[in-house]
C-alpha cells in the first residue's frame, strides 16, 4: 500500500490503527511514520508543499491555520495536493468515530481530484 493521506503530528496514531480494523489497506500513514520522521514540527506551507510533491493529502485538525495556509498557497499559483479537517464537532479522542468518517470520504472520493481542495469531517 502505497500511503496516500499523511496523519499530521496533531492526530494519534491511534487513528491510523482504527483505520486499518476498518480496511487493512488504508493508504494513512501517520507523520512521524513517513520520511523517518523527518517533518514533524515542519511549517505547515513547507508541508503542504512537500506533500503536494508526493501526490499526499493532509489529514489533521488544525483548522486555524491549515486552511489559511493552503488557501495562501492555491492563490499564488503554488497549490497544494488536499486537506482534509475534522470539525470541532470530532473530539480528538474519537478514534472510532473519526476512522469511520475518513474511511467513508476516502472510500466515495478515493478517485476525485484533490489539487486545491479542502474537504471537513463530518461533511455538511
Amino acid at each position: 500500500m502505497k500511503p496516500r493521506l499523511l496523519a499530521d503530528e496533531n492526530t494519534s496514531h491511534r487513528l491510523v490503527s482504527a483505520c486499518r480494523q476498518i480496511d487493512a489497506g488504508f493508504p494513512l500513514i501517520h507523520i512521524s511514520d513517513w520520511e523517518n520522521g523527518a517533518y514533524l514540527s515542519v511549517k505547515d506551507p513547507a508541508l503542504l508543499m512537500t506533500l503536494r510533491e508526493h501526490k499526499m493529502i493532509l489529514v489533521g485538525f488544525d483548522r486555524a491555520s491549515m486552511p489559511l495556509h493552503a488557501g495562501t498557497l492555491t492563490r499564488e499559483g503554488l497549490g497544494h495536493s488536499g486537506v482534509i479537517l475534522f470539525r470541532r464537532s470530532v473530539p480528538v479522542t474519537a478514534y472510532g468515530k473519526q476512522a469511520r468518517l475518513l474511511v467513508d470520504l476516502w472510500r466515495e472520493g478515493q478517485d476525485w481530484e484533490w489539487a486545491d481542495r479542502i474537504e471537513y469531517l463530518p461533511r455538511s
